[in-house]
């Protein structure tokens, strides 16, 4: 097991501060969520976050102004960010490569986030869904920190 404050100073380190931790055990991340909340941590359902954002732009446009929507949103935020409830990134509709490339190259410099994103993790990659599902993505997380979250712990 590893502390999230010692995965969180690694993560500082790295160039892309997109501290990635990968799972949907609810327990784990609920508690990781808290720990991070009462640490000066702003948390964002990314969920209602776009759904938001995609609200005044036409239907057969959310594809090629979505990236830009959230770029400017993640501009607008604070330095210390929680992203949950990632999913909705795998929609085809969205047009979206997946969460780690959604937010990695906005997460330089002082900003810095962590990410939960539901899959399995084999080796630098997660897997989400299953190759016949039209959601399926095979996530390529050798670049950015990144942990199961039943291997983070917080006391």
């Amino acid at each position: 097991m590893t502390h999230i404050d010692d995965l969180i100073k690694i993560n500082r380190d790295s160039h892309y501060k997109l501290l990635t931790l990968v799972g949907s055990e609810e327990n784990h991340k609920n508690n990781i969520i808290d720990y991070l909340k009462n640490n000066g941590w702003d948390v964002y359902d990314i969920e209602e976050v776009i759904l938001d954002l995609v609200e005044n732009i036409p239907e057969n446009k959310i594809g090629l102004k979505i990236g830009d929507k959230i770029k400017e949103w993640l501009s607008d935020q604070e330095n210390k960010i929680v992203i949950t409830n990632t999913s909705i990134i795998y929609s085809p509709e969205l047009n979206l490569i997946n969460p780690v490339e959604t937010f990695r190259y906005a997460m330089r410099g002082d900003k810095e986030a962590v990410i939960f994103i539901e899959g399995k993790m084999r080796d630098d990659k997660v897997i989400y869904s299953t190759p016949d599902k039209q959601d399926h993505k095979d996530i390529d997380i050798s670049r950015i920190v990144s942990e199961r979250i039943t291997e983070v712990e917080v006391n």
